[in-house]
């Protein structure tokens, strides 16, 4: 892992990969942060998230996207320290999908299901998107700098953690804010399992697919892992 470069007199800024245990971890740095604790996202008629006015010792902490033009520096340029936490990146992809359909059914407007897509066609679009251009929906696009999978995270992260260890995680980032131990608040985990209406079926046969087609999520996935082994 790198040197720690948090600075205590800078506002944090927690990027919020969609399906990768971003509702949990706000809860962990609503009690490490209090009041300084900022949230961007969304209104619910998909309004632009508020634009804070930060100070040293803040953090500011939702889903930023610079392909949506809510990116983190969109918002605050100067913005260098952030954390960010990733997924396994099918099991997110199978996430993200399943939420889509929550969301449609909540009443927002999904034009991605507007020809109701069987999931592998989904996961093909995305694909054939991806190769023209950077997808909205992938996980770099929540990342402040545009960079090689391998280059990800070379500039300005204060911790890159993975999901897949978040209890564990959660640990060594207190220790790098100098924040209190606590155990991993979970958020949404037995919602997503047992919501109703979700698309049913067996997604395990399209794993080796996906892994074909989005080798650049494995790259970042890896990069994230060898930013932790540095």
């Amino acid at each position: 892992m790198p040197a720690n470069p948090y600075r205590p007199d800078r506002p944090l800024y927690s990027l919020h990969v969609p399906k990768a245990a971003g509702s949990s971890l706000r809860e962990t740095l609503h009690d490490w942060f209090g009041e300084g604790l900022k949230l961007h996202y969304r209104g619910l008629q998909g309004e632009p998230p508020e634009r804070h006015e930060l100070r040293g010792g803040d953090c500011i902490h939702g889903h930023f996207n610079r392909l949506r033009g809510i990116g983190v520096r969109d918002y605050y340029p100067d913005a260098e320290d952030f954390v960010v936490f990733l997924r396994d990146p099918f099991d997110r992809f199978v996430s993200q999908w399943k939420y889509l359909h929550y969301q449609r059914r909540a009443g927002g407007h999904v034009p991605e299901l507007d020809d109701a897509p069987s999931f592998e066609t989904w996961m093909r679009r995305r694909h054939a998107f991806a190769v023209e251009q950077e997808d909205p929906f992938g996980t770099s696009a929540q990342l402040p700098f545009a960079a090689p999978p391998a280059q990800a995270f070379e500039r300005g992260f204060v911790f890159v953690g993975l999901l897949e260890r978040f209890t564990a995680d959660i640990r060594q980032l207190a220790d790098i804010l100098s924040r209190p131990r606590a155990e991993a608040q979970w958020v949404n985990t037995a919602g997503e399992a047992r919501r109703a209406g979700d698309p049913e079926g067996d997604y395990a046969p399209h794993r080796a697919t996906y892994a074909t087609l989005f080798p650049w999520e494995y790259e970042l996935y890896a990069a994230a892992e060898a930013w932790r082994a540095a």
